[in-house]
């Protein structure tokens, strides 16, 4: 009895499902997307700018993967000087060697996620000096 039970119950509960959100074949600068060679690190970070705040310029020598959970961001390529806007729940792939900055924007925070892959102990982030 137990057993047709617990049979009905997995018969009837909802299965998942997946929906495909987006499809990236370039970073945003139009850069073939290439990790670094050999074993990868994959690291995952998240970061809250404030209402009002910003990303210093910076660039990444791999590909970095943004998703952006809330808010919306203005990203500035300081190289190509072409600016892109995300929301929440855009995904993007930040340009590589070249130096960007971000900001929010509407006068509220933003928060984002992203993902790297490096050299097992390397970092995926060079902040310009000022």
């Amino acid at each position: 009895m137990i057993r047709a039970l617990l049979l009905a119950a997995a018969v009837a509960a909802p299965a998942p499902v997946t929906t495909p959100l987006k499809s990236l074949e370039a970073t945003a600068a139009g850069q073939p997307i290439t990790p670094p060679p050999g074993p990868v690190e994959v690291k995952v970070s998240q970061t809250d700018i404030p209402a009002g705040g910003q990303i210093p310029p910076h660039k990444h020598p791999w590909p970095r993967y943004v998703y952006v959970i809330s808010g919306r961001i203005q990203v500035d390529n300081l190289v190509t000087g072409q600016s892109y806007e995300l929301k929440a729940g855009d995904a993007s792939i930040d340009p590589v060697d070249q130096w960007h900055q971000a900001r929010a924007l509407d006068g509220a925070p933003a928060r984002l996620i992203a993902i790297d892959q490096v050299p097992p102990g390397a970092t995926n982030l060079i902040r310009k000096a000022p």
